[in-house]
């Protein structure tokens, strides 16, 4: 069984590619990949939602448990090739709304990831729903292969744990970070 992609929320990713074209056409990107790309090459793909931990959430011992929902991340292709991502986060109604357009380490350690996760012998077995993991107080992003039977995560570069494109199970990778939290907790607490 091959990855799954999500299916994102009605009408998102159309919104996505009308922002993206429309900041594309009004020259607002000001990273260098966005801002020299040729608008009429780029698409966005490989829909997935983002979930985010707080840093009290893996001090508490959580794991996947503890995540939250916080938007849709899109990868953002200029013919073909991933330069950029673009976020969306619910708005006051409810609805999907573009919130940040981001180039930088972790678009190409996105890119890379995948093609490790689809070379894993597990993808054949059981079907994996692609998510992303951010916990921002240990600077760590991961992707999330989710089942029911098993969730996996996969260190993206740079990481705060190392293990970069290392598939591990969710207590093994949850483990790593709780020491790293505690470390991170023990500096930030005042003298």
């Amino acid at each position: 069984m091959p990855l799954h992609l999500p299916e994102p929320p009605n009408g998102a990713p159309d919104d996505v590619r009308s922002k993206l074209r429309k900041f594309a056409e009004e020259g607002k990107f000001t990273g260098k990949a966005l801002h020299g790309a040729r608008k009429e090459q780029l698409d966005v793909s490989t829909p997935h939602q983002v979930f985010t931990m707080g840093l009290d959430d893996v001090l508490a011992g959580g794991g996947v448990d503890r995540a939250r929902p916080a938007g849709w991340r899109y990868l953002i292709e200029e013919a073909g090739q991933p330069i950029a991502s673009a976020e969306t986060s619910a708005g006051p109604d409810g609805t999907q709304e573009v919130s940040q357009f981001t180039e930088g380490p972790f678009v190409a350690a996105t890119d890379k990831a995948m093609k490790i996760v689809r070379k894993l012998p597990k993808l054949e077995a059981a079907g994996f729903e692609l998510r992303l993991l951010r916990i921002p107080a240990v600077y760590q992003m991961a992707l999330w292969l989710h089942s029911a039977e098993e969730d996996l995560l996969v260190p993206l570069e740079p990481s705060s744990i190392g293990k970069e494109g290392k598939a591990m199970p969710a207590d093994e990778f949850f483990n790593d970070l709780a020491e790293l939290a505690r470390a991170t907790s023990f500096r930030a607490e005042p003298d």
